[in-house]
């Protein structure tokens, strides 16, 4: 059993009263005997884990008995309890992280939250860094984030909107002091939630949208992120301030939010060139009506008298311009601001705004009409307005009136623009070339081809209406040559996506490179590339040359440590070569929630990448089902942020401990002999087995993966086996059977051929201490292995046919020896017992998950012996699962 904290009590009372009311609304609604059989299932569960352990095989074979007898009247309300639980769970502990951030906020005599900022400029301090230089950095910082719907959150958004009213509930009892009245409304407010969410369908009727994915992804951003993109300069200047002891003074903000969703056409045929369209109108309406509502609450606050604060001679000349462009804003608004200027410049601003909406709204709906020429066209123009606001006002001593309000509208804008996350799109780069060689003469294009040459015709015209900044960046999936990278580019050319005067394009062409080959063969495309002419002088007038590293399809593709190395390879071989080549390089990281698509803690995941590979700023992705339990509430959000900018901090001022460089070619050779072995080991079960692809398909739930309806896109690429399976349904498929055979195999065979060398074992453990990359990627793993159940997994392992059970007996060998090796180099005695408070997590659930898996197993069974009926209950394990894990790939 983990161990527990003192500062977990409160979590501990949140869970037990939530699970409380669940019991009574369980008894309600269904029944005693319902809530009884429930019961009777989560005793076994406990008892199955913790109980006497004479006792646990026989509560295990109880437990089997009662759910293989469950009719489906009944197997349904059982699984509806736990996964409503689980939902129940989650949100109490990540009210429980809000609740120990502020814990740590309101402490004056406490240290720092560890990962905070405060925390990382306390270590730049530390190490001797400069207030000055750590000044300059910030200045020139560059952060990007971009946002994608896969994989999906797996729960319905009313759903969550439920939820978040629980949490806030619970967030009135942390913060007031109740009355007993105002005590006994919020319980029942709660019991209410939990009810709806009771007699609310957990599973969507029908596949979402793309536009229903775009709505969804621009919630977080509307309701959460752009009011903390808008604080984190001032967030950022507390944090300095507490380190160094003075003000930090003025610094722009250096997140920019990007978005995929309704951009990203990598195998999905429903992002059209209509679809795009209409997303960048989306984006650009909610973004000016963001504004308007920015700029109306400012209008609310800077009623400045020119009786009291004589105007400024640079703002009378503004608004005398205003009034001449916009005479009929002027004769309406003239008594009503009368000796009120800077109110009355916000009117004349807020006309500009809503006839640059009305153009989009027109556009949207079908009208032709061209836009006012005296609309906002641009962010800049905006930005220029709010510059001269902010200027008078500090002219006439009005910074702590409203000052602080504009910035934060400014820097709202630098980091969202007009557009509230910049539109990205993502083409297969046969795509590309289809479309290229249909330009130079040669056949049509393939489908996909013709939806490029369509898209970049749109991308043109966005750009023509709103700036470069509406759309600009052309990612290019499973590029693997330096023609790849020419034909997106000369078609974006021969669009008319062109910057004549500058020499180059209006897009930046950014290859992914995500399988082995490709990643091995990135710096040669580079240096190709880089040795075009034409290439050369479009990158060097851009500025930078962005190239995206991708995780997933290369740990599907060679294993967990071969992809590791390959991209930790590719990271410091590219960077090398931009140095070399003069261009700067910004390495765009594709990363995933789970570990076998480079998930992991952000900071250290940060931090553990090759020296200078941030150079050019960090950019990353942020996937659909993390973005609930990373920004769904302002708290969340701001730790998200602070995690990540910290570790970008500590890693461009390269403050953290690092080894030698004589040592860390040391290591890094020990790690590719490592790699290798693991290479082999994973190759020779999933791609060299003839036996495998009918194992997986038989011992996991990958087809009815396929039928959950919680994306837009299709499981597969394209027809095919397991070679044009997504990474995403690949991990998803060995999680829910809770082995997650892709987060750890290969690895225990390779510590263990390696330790087998003369000082293998010493080798590696001052890798493990001395080098944060191998520290991270056993850390991964120990996390892995720590939710992984092989018992559980075993159950699933029946399901297989005879023919191929022994690939199971190969797995499970290699899941102990993995266990074994990595505990003896970390030194713990269980997993993760340098992580207690996870550890407790996983403890407590498990009990819980673990009849769903149960009942999951014997589901899977009925439906190959051709029982009917069972494929809602099975849907509903795979969404109880998925939150239980709190994963979906």
């Amino acid at each position: 059993m983990a161990r527990t904290r003192s500062a977990d009590r409160a979590l501990r009372r949140d869970v037990r009263v939530l699970g409380r009311l669940l019991g009574e609304v369980i008894i309600e609604q269904e029944g005693q005997e319902l809530f009884e059989l429930e019961e009777q299932v989560r005793n076994l569960s406990i008892r199955r884990r913790r109980g006497p352990k004479e006792g646990r095989q026989s509560a295990a074979s109880e437990l089997t008995a009662l759910l293989k007898k469950l009719p489906l009247e009944q197997a349904e309300p059982v699984l509806r309890a736990f996964s409503v639980y689980f939902q129940l769970v989650n949100l109490a502990e990540q009210h429980h992280r809000i609740r120990r951030f502020r814990a740590h906020a309101s402490d004056t005599q406490a240290l720092p939250q560890r990962g905070s900022l405060e925390a990382a400029f306390l270590t730049l301090r530390d190490a001797g860094i400069s207030k000055e230089r750590v000044r300059q950095t910030l200045l020139s910082l560059q952060f990007t984030l971009t946002l994608t719907a896969h994989p999906t959150q797996a729960a319905r958004r009313t759903l969550l909107e439920k939820l978040y009213r629980i949490q806030r509930a619970l967030e009135e009892r942390d913060r007031c002091s109740l009355t007993p009245q105002e005590f006994a409304d919020n319980v029942e407010s709660v019991r209410e939630e939990v009810t709806a969410l009771w007699q609310s369908d957990e599973l969507r009727r029908m596949r979402p949208t793309v536009g229903d994915e775009v709505k969804n992804v621009l919630w977080y951003v509307e309701e959460v992120l752009a009011d903390q993109l808008a604080r984190l300069p001032e967030i950022i200047s507390w944090a300095f301030e507490r380190a160094y002891g003075e003000p930090l003074g003025p610094i722009p903000t250096p997140v920019r939010l990007h978005s995929w969703v309704g951009g990203d056409m990598d195998g999905n045929p429903l992002v059209t060139p209509e679809v795009l369209e209409d997303t960048l109108r989306a984006h650009r309406a909610r973004g000016l009506r963001m504004l308007l509502r920015d700029v109306e609450a400012l209008g609310v606050s800077l009623s400045q008298s020119d009786l009291h604060a004589p105007t400024p001679e640079e703002l009378r000349l503004s608004l005398e311009r205003d009034g001449a462009e916009l005479p009929e804003v002027a004769r309406r608004q003239g008594p009503r601001t009368a000796g009120e200027p800077w109110r009355r410049k916000l009117r004349f601003m807020e006309a500009r705004l809503q006839l640059a909406l009305r153009y989009v709204e027109g556009q949207r709906a079908g009208r032709t009409e061209p836009m006012s020429p005296v609309a906002y066209r641009s962010p800049a123009a905006f930005l220029k307005d709010l510059e001269l606001i902010e200027r008078t006002l500090d002219e006439v001593k009005a910074q702590r009136a409203g000052v602080r309000q504009v910035r934060r509208v400014m820097d709202r804008v630098h980091s969202m623009g007009f557009h509230l996350a910049e539109l990205e799109f993502r083409v297969p780069a046969e795509d590309a070339i289809s479309a290229n060689a249909s330009l130079s003469g040669g056949p049509a294009p393939s489908e996909g081809g013709a939806r490029l040459l369509g898209v970049l015709d749109r991308v043109r015209e966005a750009q023509a209406e709103s700036g470069e900044v509406a759309c600009r960046t052309f990612i290019l999936s499973m590029a693997s040559t330096a023609e790849d990278v020419l034909a997106a580019f000369r078609c974006a050319r021969h669009a008319g996506l062109w910057d004549a005067e500058r020499g180059c394009a209006t897009v930046d062409i950014v290859p992914l490179f995500e399988q082995l080959g490709a990643l091995n063969d990135g710096p040669k495309v580079l240096k190709t590339l880089f040795a075009d002419p034409t290439y050369r002088r479009h990158v060097q007038a851009r500025g930078v040359q962005e190239v995206m590293v991708g995780y997933s399809d290369s740990g599907k593709e060679v294993g967990l440590l071969a992809a590791a190395a390959a991209l930790h390879r590719a990271q410091v071989a590219l960077t090398q070569v931009a140095k070399e080549e003069g261009i700067p390089l910004r390495l765009f990281h594709g990363r995933g929630e789970s570990v076998a698509r480079g998930g992991g803690p952000a900071q250290q995941a940060i931090l553990a990448l090759p020296r200078g590979s941030l150079a050019g700023g960090y950019k990353a992705t942020e996937q659909g089902e993390a973005l609930d339990h990373k920004y769904a509430r302002p708290e969340l959000a701001r730790r998200t942020l602070e995690l990540a900018l910290g570790g970008v901090l500590l890693h461009v001022m390269d403050a953290q401990p690092r080894p030698a460089p004589e040592d860390e070619a040391v290591f890094r050779e020990a790690f590719d002999t490592l790699a290798e072995t693991g290479r082999r080991e994973y190759r020779s079960l999933v791609w060299e087995d003839s036996r495998f692809v009918e194992f997986f398909t038989a011992v996991t739930p990958v087809e009815e993966i396929s039928a959950l309806p919680i994306g837009s896109r299709p499981s597969k690429r394209k027809a095919g086996g397991l070679e044009s399976l997504r990474a995403i349904p690949w991990v998803f498929a060995w999680t829910q059977n809770r082995a997650i055979l892709p987060g750890w195999y290969g690895v225990g065979s390779a510590l263990e051929a390696f330790a087998a060398q003369p000082d293998g074992l010493v080798l590696l453990k001052r890798m493990y201490l001395q080098w944060p990359f191998f520290r991270m990627v056993i850390d991964n793993v120990t996390m892995v292995l720590a939710k992984s159940d092989i018992t559980i997994a075993s159950r699933y392992a029946t399901l297989a046919p005879e023919s191929t059970r022994e690939l199971w007996q190969r797995i499970r060998a290699e899941h102990a020896r993995t266990r074994r090796w990595v505990k003896r180099l970390t030194g713990e005695k269980r997993l993760l017992d340098h992580n207690p408070q996870l550890q407790r997590s996983i403890s407590l659930r498990n009990p819980y998950v673990d009849p769903m898996s149960f009942l999951q197993v014997e589901l899977l069974r009925r439906k190959r012996e051709g029982h009917q009926d069972v494929d809602r209950p099975l849907l509903l394990t795979l969404n109880g699962i998925a939150a239980g894990m709190r994963n979906t790939g």
